[in-house]
């Protein structure tokens, strides 16, 4: 199994397109991102292809439980519904999400992925992940990754009665907030040296989210994409086998093509 800093990476196959979205931060009650959701999965239904949701789905997801209630069941028979039309989704774990397991992935018939995807999309050899592990100047998360998703915690977590597990999840929520609004803000962004080291397995692009900043550019003879946080913009990305572009996708309307984003600033 090949590995990116940490992260296991699966195999995607050869997809001609797809519609890819990153970083929708679901929250309990829904909210507006909902809307811009469905219009990116009738736009895969459209296209009769894959949505690729690269990471931090919902806010938080921390008990099995929560499929059976709420916006979980909602999105998860939306995606059933994309799936059952011709456009299945594939769901990359996130910091936010990562206990996402089987209980919704056979609600949803949504692909649940523990780590990253490799494959040849719109016929260019692809990585997509979700990007947390390339900010590897923020060692307090990365110590704090390694044992939130160990086994035993996981198992615990995942077996908490919901209604406790969501105080539990929000409570953390609250305390990352705070952290991330003081310090050096730079940790929170990838390294160059992370990059060189995803595109040292091979491929050609790289594809990713987590922070929330839409971007483009090259390293090397490589070429890099950075989705947008898809609650705060709508924006998604669109593969085939003539380019990878932006696409803003407006609910109840046709997708409008977004504008061209900037390079990424990187960190020593």
């Amino acid at each position: 199994m090949t590995q990116v800093l940490g992260t296991e990476v699966f195999d995607l196959g050869c997809v001609p397109m797809a519609v890819l979205i990153s970083d929708l931060h679901v929250p309990a009650d829904g909210g507006p991102v909902l809307s811009a959701l469905q219009a990116a999965l009738d736009a895969g239904v459209h296209r009769r292809c894959p949505v690729l949701v690269l990471g931090d789905l919902f806010d938080s997801y921390v008990s099995r439980g929560q499929v059976r209630r709420g916006v979980w069941r909602d999105v998860a028979q939306r995606f059933q519904q994309a799936a059952a039309a011709g456009a299945p989704v594939t769901v990359l774990h996130g910091n936010r999400d990562f206990l996402l397991g089987d209980e919704f992935a056979r609600a949803s018939d949504a692909r649940i992925v523990r780590g990253g995807l490799r494959g040849r999309l719109g016929g260019v050899d692809t990585l997509l992940l979700h990007g947390d592990e390339l900010c590897v100047n923020d060692v307090p998360y990365q110590r704090a990754k390694r044992w939130l998703r160990s086994a035993p915690v996981r198992w615990l977590a995942r077996s908490l009665p919901t209604v406790f597990a969501l105080r539990i999840a929000e409570r953390a929520r609250a305390k990352s907030r705070m952290v991330i609004a003081t310090g050096d803000q730079t940790r929170f962004l990838p390294t160059q040296g992370a990059l060189q080291a995803a595109f040292a397995i091979g491929v050609q692009r790289l594809v990713f989210g987590h922070i929330h900043r839409h971007s483009h550019g090259q390293i090397g003879q490589g070429t890099y994409w950075v989705l947008p946080a898809f609650d705060a913009s709508a924006v998604g990305l669109f593969a085939d086998s003539d380019s990878m572009a932006p696409v803003a996708f407006r609910p109840h309307a046709t997708p409008l093509a977004s504008p061209t984003p900037g390079p990424l600033t990187f960190t020593a």
